[in-house]
């Protein structure tokens, strides 16, 4: 197979993976902090009811999207690597096209069903009417989310030290924009702005990247040629394969985000509140999930598809070292846990606690399971993973409604470690019978 100039194909593939995983985690790193300071500052500020009020809105408005959206950067990714590697820019130009007028559709779509469905579900999650106006309008934010196409033309290229910068922009606005808010005194709305600018900022910033890397690698369209008119019919299996990976997603997204509306619903702004707390501490592993699925899928899809013997090496060794860093932090969770919440955030927020403990062991199944699900998705095994994650779904939402209503939010965490224990084992299991 040629390798164009510029293709990442001549490095080790486990070594670029780390490398490219380096440049994502040093971007959600700093991320992270800022994220973490403008939260902690957010719940000392607004009280748990307010920051519950604000953490409702600003999921609400993440469901609504993370459902309408199609994932199309890993149809990119799935299809666009082996393209890229023979040096077929003009089935990936047909490609990309196809996936940014899927970004147009779905981005207006989801702005239209949040600012339908505000006024039905902010009443059910305890707003009253000025504050659903303002869901409404933060629900606007969605018209600048139309770029899932530049996340995978990023990641095709190997540029994840931009993805990496990418990472910190919307952080850092929310950030300083909550310090200022902070010491202005300022109302709540002025909090749900400043959540609102970061977003589109960010989105937008990633939007520009995205394209501007698409004109240096691909391209305008040669004169004469047309991709208006191309169709995903055009690509054997990309139909079946973004619907499999949209409803993997959005399997993820309803244990992640959909439990956070159904405790606010079951529990209280407050008590949804808490959760969300807890669950923004435990993606200091969450994310180094999704990281290593990032990283790992484009070389994961190459070394499948040369028959190369890294294949194996790269899924179980990044499986085995992910639960090890993710042991420790549990264990820190588990002694620390009350300290750190009532030193950064108050002692009213001690009660997250023990639920904080058991979301980062669910997180270290999700990050030992991280690898596994690419290695599967490149083995031609989507459908199984799908069925498996549903599978998972089921289990937790049902642990969920019933653990929750017995033993308030400690009961989610454990819904969250039972249900995230199953696909790792499961996947080895997928992995092993395929390369046996």
């Amino acid at each position: 197979m040629s390798n164009p100039e510029g293709s990442p194909g001549v490095q080790s593939p486990v070594r670029r993976i780390f490398g490219n995983f380096g440049f994502l985690l040093r971007g959600r790193g700093i991320a992270a902090v800022m994220l973490l300071g403008a939260t902690a500052l957010m719940a000392r500020t607004l009280g748990p009811v307010g920051f519950g009020l604000a953490v409702l809105m600003q999921t609400y408005v993440q469901l609504v999207r993370g459902l309408l959206n199609v994932k199309q950067f890993q149809g990119i990714i799935r299809y666009g690597v082996p393209a890229y590697d023979a040096g077929d820019i003009h089935t990936l130009r047909r490609l990309i096209g196809i996936c940014r007028r899927m970004d147009r559709y779905t981005s207006i779509a989801a702005t239209l069903v949040a600012l339908l469905m505000a006024p039905l579900i902010g009443p059910a999650m305890g707003m009253n009417q000025d504050q659903v106006i303002l869901l409404a309008a933060y629900s606007l934010v969605l018209l600048a989310s139309g770029n899932i196409t530049d996340i995978g033309v990023l990641r095709l290229f190997d540029q994840f030290n931009v993805l990496a910068r990418t990472e910190i922009i919307s952080p850092a606005i929310r950030f300083f924009g909550v310090v200022i808010a902070w010491w202005l005194e300022s109302p709540f709305p002025v909090f749900i702005a400043i959540l609102a600018l970061a977003s589109v900022t960010g989105n937008l910033y990633l939007s520009w990247c995205g394209r501007r890397e698409y004109r240096q690698r691909i391209g305008p369209v040669p004169e004469g040629k047309n991709i208006a008119d191309a169709r995903i019919a055009e690509f054997s299996g990309l139909r079946h394969f973004l619907w499999i990976t949209y409803w993997q997603s959005n399997l993820d997204l309803i244990q992640k985000r959909g439990s956070i509306i159904l405790a606010g619903y079951l529990l209280g702004a407050s008590e949804a509140g808490l959760l969300r707390l807890a669950r923004q501490f435990s993606t200091l592993l969450a994310k180094p999930a999704v990281l290593i699925r990032q990283v790992a899928f484009p070389d994961l899809t190459r070394s499948w598809n040369q028959g190369s013997d890294d294949f194996k090496l790269i899924a179980y060794h990044t499986a085995l070292l992910g639960g090890g860093v993710g042991l420790v932090f549990v264990l820190a969770g588990y002694f620390f846990g009350d300290e750190l919440l009532r030193m950064l955030v108050g002692e009213e927020f001690v009660a997250a606690a023990p639920v904080l403990t058991l979301l980062l062991l669910a997180a270290t199944f999700e990050l030992t399971a991280s690898s596994l699900r690419s290695a599967s998705y490149a083995i031609g095994h989507a459908i199984k993973v799908l069925h498996l994650s549903l599978l998972s779904a089921v289990i937790y939402m049902s642990l969920f409604i019933v653990l929750t209503s017995k033993m308030g939010l400690t009961g989610a965490g454990v819904a969250a470690c039972v249900s995230a224990a199953l696909p790792p084992l499961v996947m080895v299991i997928i992995i092993h019978q395929s390369t046996r």
